[in-house]
C-alpha cells in the first residue's frame, strides 16, 4: 500500500493509534496520528470532497500568517506538486505537525489570570499580522443577524416550546444585531475558545480549527471567547481569566470603543450557534442551559 505520508516526501515510521487529537473530530472524515522516519508527528486528516476548496483557503490563509512571522500556528504542509491538499486512493488528504499539548483543567482555567492574557496576546497577534492583507475566500462569510433569523423562523415551526422561550430575547437581540455590519471588520479565527487553544501550562502551544475564520466585526473572537468561559461559570464574567482577557486587549490592540459597546449584546448572539448546534445533536438538557444562559446574559445589558 501507498506510504500514507509518502506525497509529502516522508516515510511512515509508526501510527500512534494511542494520542487524543485535541479539536472537533467532525472537522475531517478521519484523523490519524503518524510518526515519521525522523520522529516527528504529524496529524493526517481524511477530508470529503466538498471540503477541498474551502481547507485550500484556509492553508493559504494560515500560511500568509504564517509567513508574516505569527506563532501559534500549525500551517498545513504542502505536497511535491506545492498544493495543500494531496490525493491517496481517491480521497483528499492533508498533513499538518501533530502538536502535544497539556491538559485545560476544567473548569479551574476559568480563574487563570495568566491565561486571559495569553489569549489577548493571540488576539493582538492575529490583528497586526492579518492588517492590510488579502485572505483567500473560506466560503464561510455570513451575516449573524440573517443566519439567527433563519435559525428563529425555523425553530419557530418545529420547536414551538423552545420558540416560546427565544422570542422575547430575539426581541431585544435583533435591533442590536442589525448595527453589527457597520463595525470595523478585522481576520478572525471564528471559533475561538478555550478548547482550541493547545496550551503548555498557561501559555498558548497553538491554536487550532480554522474552519470558521474570515473577515468578520473586529469583536467577533473576543466575544465568542468570553462566552464560551463564561458558560463554563458566568462568575467568570467578573474575575480571573475574562478581566484579564479584556484588560490584555485594552494594552495590545486598537479595537474600537464602538465596539467594546456592541460586546453585551454580541457575546449572547453569537450563542444561536451553539443553540442550534444542541438541536442537531438533540441535546435537550444543553439547549435548556444554553436558553438560560442567553437569558442571563441579556439581563446584563439593561
Amino acid at each position: 500500500m501507498l506510504d500514507a505520508l509518502e506525497p509529502w516526501g516522508f516515510e511512515t515510521l509508526a501510527r500512534h493509534n494511542d494520542k487524543s487529537i485535541p479539536g472537533s473530530p467532525e472537522r475531517a472524515v478521519s484523523r490519524s496520528v503518524i510518526e515519521d522516519t525522523g520522529n516527528r508527528l504529524w496529524l493526517v486528516e481524511r477530508l470529503s470532497g466538498k471540503q477541498v476548496l474551502a481547507r485550500t483557503a484556509i492553508s493559504e490563509n494560515i500560511q500568509q500568517l504564517h509567513d508574516s512571522g505569527m506563532d501559534w500556528l500549525l500551517p498545513y504542509q504542502k505536497a511535491a506538486g506545492g498544493e495543500f491538499i494531496a490525493e491517496i486512493m481517491g480521497f483528499p488528504w492533508q498533513l499538518s505537525s501533530f502538536y502535544e499539548s497539556d491538559e485545560l483543567p476544567r473548569p479551574e482555567y476559568i480563574y487563570d489570570a495568566e491565561r486571559g492574557m495569553a489569549l489577548a496576546g493571540f488576539v493582538a497577534s492575529i490583528r497586526k499580522h492579518s492588517k492590510g492583507r488579502q485572505f483567500s475566500d473560506t466560503g464561510c462569510s455570513f451575516t449573524l443577524i440573517d443566519y439567527s433569523k433563519k435559525l428563529t423562523e425555523t425553530i419557530s415551526q418545529r420547536n414551538p416550546e423552545v420558540y416560546k422561550r427565544l422570542e422575547p430575547m430575539c426581541a431585544r437581540l435583533f435591533p442590536a444585531m442589525e448595527k453589527f455590519s457597520s463595525l470595523p471588520l478585522a481576520f478572525c479565527h471564528g471559533d475561538f475558545h478555550p478548547l482550541n487553544i493547545l496550551w503548555k501550562g498557561k501559555e498558548i502551544g497553538a491554536v487550532i480549527d480554522w474552519e470558521f475564520s474570515g473577515m468578520r466585526p473586529e469583536i467577533y473572537d473576543v466575544a465568542n471567547m468570553m462566552g464560551c468561559v463564561a458558560f463554563e461559570n458566568p462568575a467568570a464574567l467578573g474575575e480571573g481569566l475574562i478581566p484579564a482577557f479584556i484588560e490584555g486587549l485594552y494594552e495590545l490592540t486598537d479595537i474600537t470603543d464602538e465596539s467594546y459597546e456592541a460586546l453585551p449584546f454580541f457575546i449572547p448572539a453569537l450563542r444561536f450557534a451553539w443553540l442550534s448546534e444542541w438541536l442537531r445533536k438533540k441535546d435537550d438538557e444543553m439547549l435548556q442551559m444554553e436558553l438560560d444562559y442567553m437569558e442571563l446574559l441579556l439581563s446584563f445589558t439593561g
